[in-house]
């Protein structure tokens, strides 16, 4: 099951082992997926509770994006940990969600998939890869491999372990061991399994890349000498928790390791998708490249809007619902987005939710009410965490924060009519709200707030109760730019 282990590579800073990460794509985008298919990538990641889900980006050169659109309209449970491949000219994205794993197919990265069926199996963070006779495997969580069908649709053995991990030293500071996220690459006669372990949330040093080949994609398995091949080594480094690679060949021969990781001081914006440069060896292993290329000082631009005036009609690629994606809930008319009530507590409400790539940035809507609905604006990272600001039916603007429905007024009181416009400024985790009136300036609502122990936050428009919102217009303006954020990831690099 596993041959032999091995010492930590030199990969990178040869006195502290820290290596440089660069982010792809800042904002909550873990677990990501990358496929090369000739002069094209294709990516997408984790979409947890929020629908529609998997949406699947697109690429040339690894640094513009562009969202191609959603792969799952509707599933039951969290998805996690997605495994995107082609195979005999057909794309398959394998998941986990609901105590299974799960597959859609498509003749195109850009859709339409198919409705998803059941493998038939458990465990998470399927990996993919065929031999040379075509047979196919599914690896998952904790070392286990099941045989796959031809046309790759359901498991046809049980789970079976294959291989053990590399053992961590037992002075590191980690969450777990946490075997997880295999993922296979077939190259010059080996098929490279490269994992994740340590655990995702824990001590910032806890996740971790690590690497094992074999010339069978059953094993046995050799490890990696340069294991870990990435990891957080210190907590003053700009990146905590890297881990969760996939290994991709760039345009230009270059090889990546695409990674995820927490940006160090700013764990609102969640796990970003980030990217190290890795070189093989003479004896064929591979660790991280000493020297980044050119033109990789800024984070990566990714192209889709996310201010939006409802005028084209269908809901836009930058939206989801947290939970079940229901068409019947809303429609777009006139130049505003109309949200039907749903439920009496907004965090349970299905919000909806954009993920911000920045980390400051402010939000505004204008929001009126119809009916016995609650609706507004806020900041969202689950059904029992949010906070933000709506209008009620008797024309007061509340506060809304975890779980409580009416918690806290705002001092102006009432407002005329049944229309207000409402703002939220995330200035790095410093969070403050206000409200303007029509013919008024705008007023803060105290208290303001702090969400560094927030994980993954995203703006979100909301409505409860029985009625309905409209909602006129979302705008989306960020506070820094990208050079700024390149700035202070450089002053956290590697000595």
């Amino acid at each position: 099951m596993v041959a032999k282990t091995g010492r930590r590579g030199s990969g990178g800073d040869s006195r502290s082992g820290s290596t440089e990460a660069r982010p792809l794509f800042v904002g909550d985008w873990p677990d990501p997926t990358i496929l090369k298919d000739g002069a094209d990538y294709y990516m997408t990641h984790t979409s947890g509770l929020y629908r529609p889900a998997l949406l699947v980006w697109h690429s040339t050169d690894l640094r513009r994006w562009t969202p191609l659109g959603h792969a799952v309209q509707r599933q039951a449970g969290s998805i996690w940990a997605p495994e995107l491949v082609k195979h005999n000219g057909r794309y398959f994205l394998y998941y986990p969600a609901a105590g299974n794993n799960w597959v859609v197919t498509a003749d195109s990265p850009g859709g339409p998939w198919s409705e998803p069926r059941a493998l038939g199996v458990g465990h998470i963070d399927p990996g993919h890869v065929a031999d040379d006779e075509g047979r196919r495997y599914v690896h998952l969580s904790a070392g286990h491999v099941v045989d796959i069908s031809e046309d790759g649709l359901k498991a046809t053995t049980p789970p079976r372990k294959v291989y053990e991990g590399w053992p961590i030293p037992v002075d590191w500071a980690i969450e777990c061991f946490c075997l997880e996220s295999p993922k296979l690459t077939r190259k010059d006669g080996w098929y490279y399994l490269t994992s994740a372990q340590g655990g995702t949330f824990g001590p910032s040093t806890s996740h971790m890349v690590i690497s094992a080949r074999s010339q069978s994609p059953l094993g046995p398995w050799e490890n990696s000498p340069h294991n870990p091949i990435i990891r957080t080594w210190r907590r003053d480094e700009a990146w905590w928790s890297k881990g969760h690679g996939t290994l991709v060949e760039g345009p230009d021969g270059r090889w990546w390791c695409v990674l995820h990781a927490i940006m160090n001081g700013h764990r609102a914006l969640g796990r970003c998708t980030t990217a190290e440069p890795i070189e093989w060896t003479d004896d064929g292993w591979f660790h991280v490249a000493p020297h980044w290329p050119d033109g990789w000082d800024e984070p990566a631009r990714l192209e889709m809007p996310l201010s939006d005036e409802f005028e084209s009609g269908r809901l836009g690629i930058q939206w989801q619902f947290h939970g079940e994606f229901d068409p019947g809930r809303f429609n777009m008319r006139d130049g505003a987005l109309t949200l039907e009530g749903c439920g009496e507590d907004p965090g349970r409400c299905g919000p909806l939710c954009v993920m911000p790539p920045h980390r400051a940035y402010e939000v505004e809507t204008d929001v009126e009410v119809h009916g016995d609905c609650l609706a507004g604006l806020m900041l969202f990272n689950g059904p029992d965490t949010y906070i933000g600001s709506a209008l009620a039916p008797d024309g007061v603007v509340r506060r809304v924060q975890e779980g409580c429905r009416r918690y806290g007024w705002h001092k102006a009181s009432r407002v005329r009519g049944s229309r207000i416009q409402l703002r939220i400024v995330n200035n790095r985790q410093d969070v403050r709200f206000y409200v303007k009136e029509e013919g008024r300036l705008w007023q803060i609502i105290q208290p303001s707030m702090e969400l560094s122990s927030w994980g993954g936050v995203r703006p979100a428009l909301f409505a409860c109760g029985s009625g309905h919102a409209r909602f006129h217009g979302f705008r989306y303006k960020a506070l820094e730019s990208s050079t700024e954020m390149a700035r202070w990831l450089h002053c956290m690099r590697p000595a």
